[in-house]
């Protein structure tokens, strides 16, 4: 961040304009103008707020918007990511494999059948069950 800031204060000097001046232009504080130069990101809101402001001074300064803005992505990358993509997989692996060698709990609630003949053996049962208990019935009222 410090590198784009310095471009940013070279240019802005090569121009020969005040740091004022950009701060009128461009409608920002004149703090805020300070800060990207020095390059300290920390001030910013958020890092779209930080891109944006990257995008706007470049173009006002006549840089490559583009060329300073994937600069800032690689400064943002190297910040924030610290682990490999390799640890990364290897820990998904390790993940997965716990997940799949963990014992599940058995509920009536998660009770998984096996295939849909267990469904259909139910389904009978309840079935027989309910005629026997209808027949039941039956004889009890015919034979009072």
């Amino acid at each position: 961040m410090k590198e784009i800031g310095e471009q940013f204060k070279e240019k802005r000097e090569e121009i020969g304009i005040t740091i004022e001046e950009v701060s009128n232009d461009l409608s920002r504080d004149v703090i805020v103008i300070q800060n990207l130069e020095n390059g300290n990101h920390k001030v910013f809101r958020d890092i779209l707020d930080l891109k944006d402001m990257v995008r706007i001074y470049a173009k006002y300064l006549g840089l490559d918007d583009e060329k300073l803005l994937a600069e800032l992505d690689d400064f943002i990358f190297e910040k924030t990511s610290k682990i490999s993509v390799e640890d990364i997989q290897a820990r998904l692996k390790k993940e997965q494999e716990k997940k799949k060698n963990e014992k599940k709990i058995h509920t009536p609630y998660t009770l998984e059948l096996k295939n849909e003949k267990d469904l259909t053996l139910v389904v009978i049962a309840a079935i027989i069950v309910f005629i026997l208990v209808l027949f039941y019935v039956l004889l009890k009222i015919l034979f009072l």
